[in-house]
């Protein structure tokens, strides 16, 4: 076997079993409620004996002897000789964890760590303990030519090809996976059943994302030139050559939403470890909690995928140790001992909302309020000013939280600054709703990609700058006159609400004409509504987000670059990072 076909077969064990693994911690929780669920129990065989077949091919010899040892459990669960109990699962669920981390070292190219004795000595012992006492089902009726495989000749063939487990198979010129679809059936079952039960021709590929990356930055390309070319449309009078843009324009926005799609994946990819990550939570600390999922078929960007895991994951984690209660403390309250975890996901417009709530103890706002000024954050006049609401949203303050802090609310402080700025990375949003005694709900709002981004064009004294326009609430003239000073800003009354201003010719260190017009974009950001004022509102426009170059790249208030319409290089503002570069001057 030469290098490049044993590093393509590694490469599709990597990608094969490692969603295998990834969906064992949540099939292990669902079987936890369903424990004879035989459907279930014959798919967690299946993906530990599948992995373990794999793992024997490649020489992965700790691998194959862990999933050997869980797949003999499962073996007799599923036969009905073995019952589940809390100790045998929380066994089960450990392997899983060593499972993940093992394929983590064969994707890093490191040399694997054999699973604890203790733990496969325990999966061991399971098969040896006495079996409950168990009704037999009638025997089934002999398999006639046109009935499926059964499942012991189908563990039959795949040991054909993977080996029992204990040795390694011999190598063969096929990937382990693709060899188990094109094996012919057992000599035993006849090939007109074969041909009756044969799987339906393959419909999916696997395409590299760098790929996909490259075909979106095409798609970006001929966005740019289409725009280029709408411009143009307009000092000509040509009616055919409205018509080629026209259908142009049609066709790109077509191959746009197709390239998007192929970049999609569901939510479920990052939901489905959360039942895992919060039973693994509520069992060291002594508490109960059910997790439910919702939207899981919810599509998102696979960049935003990737990105969301960490943040959601320390999120459910807070919200099982410090939001959810012990079960005496919730029985007293009247609640369920166990408590409720909702992950939810849906897509409204061109954005995701996802929730994490729970049912626990909630964040007392009067208690941050008081916590925000005793550590020096907030002076006592201003933190008096702040509404219930704005002050549920400290906790995303740097510096706010402190173990001190939890003990004392209950709340989700510790790393939510972290959390905050990883989904503001991401151009997205996120922010706390809670009521004390009935639980919290943290939002998060993301864009569904972060390729390509509608935006507001504006120009301020001459340059041309492009602004999110899922920030953007309204425009407005600005009345200069009505501009007054308060707390080192500049403001202004819209609708009855006082605007902070922030002078956007200041912070780009231009000097805008003060006798021409100027506008107010009123912008939501953090919760908060800001007034950025320009020269000149020119419309909407789709852009391709470029990366800075390396003179910009850092700068605070800059989110990346675009090329406009008119082939102008154009700066694509961050509204969160102008407030922070010009609060110190008060816009």
């Amino acid at each position: 076997m030469n290098v490049e076909t044993s590093n393509e077969i590694l490469a599709d064990f990597v990608m094969e079993a490692g969603e295998l693994v990834e969906k064992l911690g949540g099939q292990l929780i669902e079987m936890e409620k369903h424990p004879n669920d035989q459907e279930l129990l014959n798919a967690i065989f299946r993906a530990f004996h599948t992995v373990k077949g794999g793992a024997g091919f490649l020489n992965f010899g700790p691998m194959v002897d862990l999933c050997h040892a869980a797949e003999d459990v499962f073996n007799l669960l599923r036969s009905g000789k073995r019952e589940m109990d809390q100790n045998l699962l929380d066994s089960i669920l450990q392997s899983v964890d060593h499972l993940q981390v093992m394929m983590g070292q064969v994707s890093s190219g490191e040399a694997l760590s054999a699973a604890p004795a203790a733990l496969i000595k325990s999966l061991h012992d399971a098969c040896l303990a006495p079996a409950p006492p168990v009704v037999k089902a009638e025997p089934a009726p002999a398999a006639s030519s046109n009935d499926a495989i059964t499942d012991d000749e189908f563990e039959a063939l795949l040991d054909q090809f993977h080996g029992s487990g204990k040795a390694v198979a011999p190598v063969v010129e096929t990937p382990v996976v693709a060899a188990l679809e094109e094996a012919p059936a057992k000599p035993e079952v006849s090939s007109k059943a074969a041909v009756a039960h044969a799987p339906p021709p393959e419909t999916t590929i696997r395409v590299d994302t760098n790929r996909l990356d490259k075909m979106m930055n095409l798609v970006g390309e001929l966005v740019l030139l289409r725009n280029r070319l709408k411009i143009l449309r307009g000092s000509s009078s040509s009616d055919d050559l409205s018509k080629a843009i026209g259908q142009l324009d049609f066709i790109t926005r077509s191959l746009q939403g197709a390239v998007m799609q192929i970049r999609m994946q569901p939510v479920r990819k990052v939901f489905s470890r959360f039942p895992k990550v919060a039973r693994d939570v509520a069992r060291a600390l002594g508490k109960q909690v059910e997790v439910e999922l919702v939207g899981e078929d919810t599509d998102l960007d696979k960049n935003l995928v990737d990105a969301l895991a960490d943040p959601l994951v320390h999120m459910v984690r807070n919200a099982v140790d410090h939001g959810i209660e012990m079960p005496d403390v919730r029985k007293r309250a009247g609640k369920p001992e166990a408590g409720h975890l909702t992950l939810a996901a849906r897509q409204q417009g061109d954005h995701i909302l996802i929730s994490i709530s729970d049912d626990g103890a909630g964040i007392d706002s009067e208690k941050l309020r008081k916590k925000v000024v005793e550590k020096g954050l907030m002076t006592e006049a201003a933190a008096e000013r702040l509404s219930p609401d704005e002050c549920l949203q400290l906790v995303f303050m740097p510096g706010f939280s402190t173990k001190e802090q939890i003990s004392d609310l209950s709340g989700r402080g510790v790393g939510m600054d972290v959390v905050k700025s990883a989904i503001t990375n991401l151009k997205g949003t996120v922010k706390i709703e809670s009521r004390v005694g009935n639980g919290s709900v943290v939002l998060i709002q993301l864009p569904l990609t972060l390729a390509i981004l509608p935006a507001l064009m504006v120009s301020v004294a001459g340059r041309t700058f492009a602004m999110p326009l899922s920030s953007v609430i309204d425009v407005t003239v600005l009345n200069t006159e009505s501009i007054r000073r308060l707390d080192k800003w500049d403001v202004v009354l819209i609708r009855d609400e006082l605007v902070r201003l922030i002078h956007l010719d200041r912070w780009a260190g231009v000097r805008a004409d003060p006798e021409l017009t100027r506008h107010v974009v009123l912008a939501n950001v953090d919760n908060e509504r800001y007034g950025f004022v320009v020269s000149q509102v020119r419309g909407r426009e789709e852009v391709v987000i470029k990366p800075l170059g390396a003179m910009l790249r850092g700068l605070t208030g800059l989110a990346g670059a675009t090329v406009t319409g008119q082939g102008r290089v154009a700066l694509i503002l961050d509204f969160p990072g102008l407030i922070k570069a010009c609060s110190a001057g008060g816009g």
